[in-house]
C-alpha cells in the first residue's frame, strides 16, 4: 500500500508543479492520485479509508514547509491569511479526494472482475 500511496503523492505534487495547467489540475489531483494510486495499491473496501489517510498524512510535509516559510520569512497580509487557510483545508481535501478516487478505482476493478467472470461463465456454457 505504501508504493501506491507514494505514487498518489507524486501525482498530486506533479499536478501542482506544472505551470499554467496547475490552476485546473490541482483541484482534480487528489482524485486522480487516489484512482491510480489506489489501483496500484489494490485498495479494497477495508483499505480505502486507510489509503486516503496515509496519502493525506504525507501532505503534512508540504504543509510544514509552507508554514515554516510563513514564520521564517515573516510573511504578512493576505498571503499569510491564504497560507493559513490552505494549511487548514489541504489535508481534509486531500483525504476526501484520494479516498473518493480510491473508491472509484476499487469499484471499476470490481466491475471488471465481475464482467470477466460473467464472460468466462458464458463461454463455458456455450
Amino acid at each position: 500500500m505504501l508504493k501506491g500511496a507514494l505514487i498518489a503523492f507524486g501525482i498530486m505534487i506533479g499536478a501542482i508543479v506544472i505551470p499554467g495547467v496547475h490552476w485546473v489540475s490541482i483541484w482534480f489531483g487528489p482524485f486522480l492520485a487516489g484512482f491510480f494510486g489506489g489501483g496500484i495499491a489494490k485498495a479494497d473496501e477495508d483499505k480505502i479509508v486507510k489509503f486516503g489517510l496515509l496519502v493525506a498524512a504525507m501532505m503534512i510535509v508540504p504543509l510544514a514547509v509552507a508554514l515554516g516559510a510563513l514564520f521564517l520569512f515573516d510573511i504578512g497580509g493576505f498571503i499569510r491569511f491564504f497560507l493559513i487557510v490552505m494549511a487548514i483545508v489541504i489535508v481534509p481535501y486531500t483525504w476526501f479526494g484520494v479516498t473518493l478516487g480510491a473508491l472509484m478505482s476499487y469499484l471499476s476493478r470490481k466491475k471488471a472482475i465481475e464482467r470477466a467472470a460473467a464472460e468466462e461463465a458464458e463461454a463455458a456454457s456455450s
